[in-house]
């Protein structure tokens, strides 16, 4: 889905990866940032049709890489690998509903931050069939 999103001094957000976390049964995106409220409800509704719950991010946590987190899988369960910066930035209650379905492993990583980037910035998905 399409939709244009700018930060809080309305700076055009050059990519997803920086407001959006699509995990297997959650969402965490910057809803603020989305300049259009009718698409800002697409995205919403089909995220819940997916049969995901989503976690709101305000800006203040997208400015702390909260949206920069990927789910991955582990030998026995799913993780959201997520930096430091960004797990002290989500609510008791945000970290309880992902810890539903996918334990939160925290990095640190100042001097990639200090950069712009963050945790989902470290890492290459593989997505070969296996063998």
């Amino acid at each position: 889905m399409v939709f244009d999103a700018r930060d809080g001094n309305g700076v055009a957000v050059y990519h997803t990866n920086v407001l959006m976390c699509i995990a297997t049964d959650f969402a965490m995106i910057g809803l603020e940032m989305m300049t259009d409220a009718a698409r800002r409800r697409e995205v919403v509704l089909r995220l819940e049709r997916s049969g995901r719950g989503v976690i709101a991010l305000t800006n203040d946590q997208i400015a702390s890489f909260a949206g920069n987190a990927l789910e991955l899988q582990g030998n026995a369960a799913r993780i959201l690998a997520l930096s430091t910066t960004a797990l002290a930035s989500l609510s008791r209650d945000e970290r309880n509903t992902i810890e539903e379905s996918a334990e939160l492993v925290a990095l640190d990583i100042p001097t990639i931050e200090r950069a712009g980037g963050s945790v989902r910035c470290t890492l290459a998905g593989i997505h070969l069939t296996p063998r």
